[in-house]
């Protein structure tokens, strides 16, 4: 990106108090400019990380001979891609483990490791029964794990992906299981955990097969529970369709006051909120992290980069692990957006329409520079951190200058100019996600109360962008990749 090619159209913006605002950029800590080199771990499907007190994020996930439950840990999140391997547990040559292992999750409970996971006997591939196992060392990569021990659900029938999280003080399990009460390949459980090994008390049905994208391929599947507690509520991302390109991620909701075993207590979303685009198919289960500063919310999952897997969808090796930023929209719900594709390391803004960037136009780090669009190039004038900073804003700021998109002199009119500031926490510079749906994003400014917008529905290098009431149309649809 040559500056001798991008020349720079400007308007007169009027700048006050520059040195003050300078100043103030310097309280407004940054989160993480989130660069991931997908895929991060080829061949691993079903990801569980945990990020632990000791500073190590901890990996486990199905292998390809489904003979293994697996861990790994390293310091950072893409350290896990080169990070060594060590076996928690070995499918015996015969009996009730001898099968398949699938889906292992892994959790630091009472001062101890633990881990849950399903096989099946070598004759019955889809005999899947819940198991655990414990290690009672710091790093569990250096000794023993215990004896496989089955976990109990109340009932016998096909019962796979375990996972548990806390609320309130409360440790609750999750999991799918056939019921016998329908044709399904699988409902949705919780119950609340007796100590880290087993359940006790009214085990409830959250969610089963109910839309056509949730049947697509099978006979329906709701799967790969994955919990995460946040903005006063408790979600549940889950999994449907068949495990090909199918393959799409769902939501659950619910509050986090209220009787999570009440089957009215959680609403399902209508909608899948992550399927396949940009070269990434079949998204799916996966877990929830923060990334190395502790504070930014990272998607893990795992998908494939082709269509069609061979020989067939659970025997093909290709599912690989996959992650990048999560997002909250306006009402504070995650917004998962479009799986970023796999040549893009540092995600920009895209538009739907102009299929440009959001760029720092011409490099140009004087306060008040407009920002405009360009071709997407991953350099640093087009890389943006999303920092979170309640439950429904974020700071966005650029790499290249430290300054932050800006309703400059918080204008309410439509048009107004939209450039890079010193950042200060005001209202101007404060962005709201609207989902509009497939993935796609508005961006709401507070302080003007209108959205970053394509204007004048130009798609050329340069073209200026402003703040024009929102509308949802092209011109005001984003993605980040």
């Amino acid at each position: 990106m040559a500056w001798s090619t991008r020349i720079r159209l400007r308007t007169a913006v009027v700048l006050t108090a520059v040195a003050g605002l300078l100043a103030a950029s310097a309280q407004a800590a940054p989160a993480q400019f989130v660069t991931v080199s997908n895929p991060v771990i080829s061949q691993r499907a079903d990801t569980a990380i945990y990020k632990h007190t000791d500073g190590y994020y901890y990996m486990t996930a199905s292998v390809p001979d489904y003979k293994r439950v697996e861990l790994r840990r390293a310091t950072t999140l893409q350290g896990l891609r080169s990070a060594a391997t060590a076996n928690a547990f070995v499918a015996p040559s015969s009996g009730a483990l001898s099968g398949w292992i699938w889906a292992p999750d892994i959790r630091f409970y009472d001062g101890a490791w633990y881990m849950y996971f399903s096989a099946s006997p070598g004759t019955a591939r889809f005999d899947q029964r819940l198991y655990w196992i414990r290690n009672t060392c710091a790093n569990p990569m250096s000794c023993a794990w215990s004896a496989p021990q089955r976990f109990t659900t109340g009932w016998e029938s096909f019962q796979l992906d375990p996972a548990s999280f806390v609320n309130r003080g409360v440790r609750y399990f999750v999991w799918a299981q056939d019921s016998p009460d329908t044709n399904f390949n699988s409902h949705m459980y919780i119950a609340r955990m007796n100590g880290a090994t087993g359940i006790t008390g009214t085990v409830t049905e959250i969610a089963r097969p109910t839309f056509n994208w949730e049947k697509e391929g099978v006979a329906g599947v709701v799967e790969g529970p994955s919990p995460l507690v946040k903005n006063g509520r408790v979600y549940i991302a889950y999994s449907a369709s068949a495990t090909d390109s199918r393959y799409k991620l769902g939501l659950l909701s619910s509050w986090d006051n209220v009787d999570l075993l009440n089957p009215a207590s959680w609403y399902k979303h209508p909608n899948p909120v992550f399927q396949t685009a940009n070269g990434v198919y079949g998204p799916g289960h996966g877990s929830f992290t923060v990334a190395e500063d502790n504070t930014t919310d990272m998607l893990v999952y795992h998908a494939r980069d082709y269509a069609t897997p061979t020989p067939d969808a659970l025997t093909d090796p290709n599912r690989h692990t996959r992650m990048q930023q999560l997002y909250f929209r306006d009402n504070g719900d995650p917004f998962f957006g479009q799986p970023i594709p796999s040549t893009v390391t540092a995600p920009g803004i895209r538009g739907q329409y102009s299929n440009r960037c959001v760029d720092n136009y011409n490099f140009d780090t004087t306060p008040g520079a407009l920002v405009r669009l360009y071709d997407c190039s991953g350099n640093a004038a087009q890389e943006w951190e999303f920092n979170y900073k309640g439950v429904s804003w974020y700071e966005i700021r650029n790499r290249n200058t430290g300054t932050c998109l800006d309703d400059l002199n918080s204008s309410t009119a439509s048009n107004a100019d939209v450039g890079l500031y010193a950042c200060n926490g005001s209202t101007a510079q404060r962005w709201e996600i609207q989902d509009r749906g497939s993935g796609w994003f508005s961006l709401r400014n507070v302080a003007g109360n209108m959205c970053l917008d394509d204007y004048n529905w130009n798609a050329a290098n340069g073209a200026r962008l402003s703040l024009y009431p929102c509308n949802g149309l092209g011109a005001q649809l984003w993605r980040r990749g």
